[in-house]
């Protein structure tokens, strides 16, 4: 079951690592007021699509929204700090929790479409990264030096992105009707597997290799982010 392992670790990857970046940036950036325009300007293209991605599937299943706040930074009682929001009536927990978890599957394909657009990848190339592909049209093409403005835009909105994939602590509730409905979606799809022979574990492996391509970039930016900023912590003690 390798497929399901690598999808398991890609998604560890992008909330731990993207948890870590997110808290670092943060704690660098209330140090000023300077810093704090930084680290806002950073995470705004990220917390506007994961919170548009909250609207959006609350009009996909007919949810009445009270307020949307894309980017709306504010410092909680908690002393959480919430950079955005959406206000709904309440519905069913299936519905919540496809509403809840909208933005782990939209920023990761904000990640992959800025990808495409701004890069010589192609979109498969960037479905199923190959080190060696990466290597060669990222990074000894060329294109970091001899298209700079591109690769800077790429970079600043890939890792936006990745960042604003993680659920929030109230998103993060809708994880176990996630996990049933994605359950309900491997067993559908093993009636479609030719034979008998194992046909859920069959079905089990191919929704995570899916899965598994579309998260590979959007982990790989959290993890990249993480160890940078790991290290400049590491350098600065």
């Amino acid at each position: 079951m390798k497929p399901v392992l690598i999808f398991m670790l890609e998604l560890v990857l992008l909330y731990g690592c993207g948890s870590y970046a997110m808290n670092r940036m943060a704690a660098w950036g209330f140090g000023s007021s300077i810093g704090k325009a930084a680290f806002y300007v950073t995470v705004l293209p990220g917390v506007a699509l994961h919170e548009s991605a909250h609207y959006l599937a609350c009009l996909l299943t007919g949810t009445r929204v009270g307020r949307f706040a894309p980017f709306a930074p504010k410092s909680l009682p908690d002393a959480r700090l919430r950079l955005g929001y959406v206000t709904h009536e309440d519905r069913s927990a299936p519905i919540k929790a496809l509403i809840g978890l909208a933005p782990t599957i939209l920023n990761p394909i904000g990640v992959l479409g800025v990808t495409a657009l701004l890069t010589p990848l192609t979109l498969t190339e960037v479905l199923i990264p190959q080190p060696e592909v990466f290597e060669e049209l990222i990074l000894s093409s060329g294109f970091l030096t001899h298209s700079p403005v591109l690769a800077t835009t790429w970079a600043y909105l890939a890792f936006s992105f990745a960042l604003g994939s993680m659920p929030s602590r109230e998103d993060l509730s809708s994880v176990p009707m996630a996990l049933l409905l994605f359950a309900v979606g491997v067993c559908i799809l093993s009636f479609f597997q030719e034979g008998t022979h194992d046909v859920f574990l069959l079905a089990l492996a191919g929704l995570s290799a899916r899965a598994a391509g579309i998260y590979a970039l959007p982990a790989a930016v959290a993890t990249a982010a993480a160890l940078l900023l790991g290290l400049w912590c590491w350098r600065l003690r």
